[in-house]
C-alpha cells in the first residue's frame, strides 16, 4: 500500500513556526454561522491563545470548550476547531511550532506531551504570546532573531511547567488508517472520491471503516468530504474573481446547485452574496 504522511506546515523564512494573529470578530461578521476548521493533523505542536471567544476543540474523540485561554494540540493528534461564540474584540494568536525545531533543542520531545491543565495560571505564557505577536507584526530585517528567541523562551516555559511523560495509549489500526485517510482526502479532495474507493486503497472493510471514521471524526465520510471541499472553496470565493461554477468544479463539486445549497445551508448566504459582502467591506 502506498504510504501517506502527515500534513505539512509552511513556515516563514528563518522562523521555525507559523504565527498568525486573527481578529475573529472580522471573520464572524461575514459568517452568520459558526467558524469551522475541518479535522486535520500535523507533526508540529499547535498552541493558540483565545481571547474574548469560546472555542470547541475536538482532539480525537475528546471534546473541550475553551474560553479566554489556550488550546493545545500535540504532535500527531487529529483535531477539529469551531467557534461557539465571540465578542466584538475577540482574537486568537495561533502558533504552530516546528517539530524539527523542537527536536533540535529537546531531543526527547517524542517521549513527552504537553498538558496545559498541569498549571491553571497561564498568565506568564499569555504575556509571551502577546510579545511574540507584537514582534511578528513589527518585523524588520533582524526581527527573526528576537522572534526565534521568544519561541525558545515559550518552548522552555512549556517544557518546565506543562510537559509530562507521553501516555502509553493503545492506538487501534483504524486510528492510524483514519489519519492517513484524512491526509489522502486533503491531497485528492477535488477528485471523485467514494467510501468504497478509499476502503480499497487502504485495504479495510468498507462497513467497519465507515463506523470508525464517523466515531473518530464526528462526521460520515461523505459529510466530511463535502465540508472539506467547502472549506477549500471559500478561499477562492474571497480572493478570486472566478465564477461560482468554476470554483465549484475546481473543488470537487460537479453539481453547482448542490454547492450553492450547501454553502447557503452552512453559512447563511449564497457564495455570490458572500462575495458581494466581502467586496463592500473593502
Amino acid at each position: 500500500m502506498e504510504k501517506f504522511y502527515h500534513e505539512t506546515v509552511a513556515y516563514p523564512k528563518k522562523i521555525p513556526a507559523m504565527i498568525v494573529e486573527l481578529e475573529l470578530s472580522d471573520i464572524k461578521r461575514y459568517f452568520p454561522k459558526e467558524i469551522f476548521i475541518p479535522s486535520h493533523w500535523h507533526r508540529s505542536l499547535e498552541i493558540s491563545l483565545i481571547e474574548n471567544a469560546q472555542i470547541r476543540l475536538q482532539v480525537g474523540q475528546r471534546h473541550t470548550v475553551v474560553e479566554n485561554d489556550f488550546t493545545c494540540v500535540n504532535s500527531g493528534e487529529v483535531h477539529t476547531i469551531s467557534v461557539i461564540s465571540m465578542q466584538e474584540n475577540a482574537r486568537a494568536i495561533l502558533v504552530i511550532l516546528s517539530y524539527d525545531f523542537m527536536k533540535q533543542y529537546y531531543p526527547k520531545i517524542d517521549e513527552i506531551q504537553f498538558d496545559l491543565s498541569l498549571h491553571k495560571n497561564h498568565e506568564a505564557l499569555k504575556q509571551m504570546y502577546v510579545r511574540l505577536a507584537k514582534l511578528y507584526r513589527q518585523q524588520d530585517d533582524y526581527s527573526y532573531l528576537e522572534i526565534n528567541a521568544c519561541l525558545l523562551e515559550i518552548m522552555g516555559h512549556l517544557l518546565r511547567y506543562y510537559a509530562r511523560p507521553k501516555y502509553e495509549v493503545k492506538t487501534t489500526k483504524y486510528q492510524d488508517v483514519i489519519k492517513n485517510v484524512l491526509t489522502y482526502i486533503h491531497d485528492h479532495y477535488n477528485e471523485s472520491l467514494t467510501l468504497s474507493e478509499i476502503a480499497d486503497i487502504f485495504h479495510v472493510s468498507k462497513e467497519h471503516f465507515s463506523r470508525q471514521f464517523h466515531q473518530y471524526v464526528g462526521k460520515t465520510f461523505k459529510e466530511y468530504l463535502s465540508s472539506y471541499r467547502l472549506y477549500k472553496a471559500y478561499d477562492e470565493i474571497v480572493s478570486s474573481d472566478l465564477t461560482i461554477q468554476t470554483i465549484a468544479i475546481k473543488h470537487g463539486f460537479y453539481n453547482v446547485k448542490s454547492f450553492i445549497n450547501l454553502f447557503d445551508e452552512t453559512y447563511g448566504l449564497t457564495p455570490l452574496q458572500y462575495r458581494k459582502n466581502i467586496k463592500k467591506s473593502q
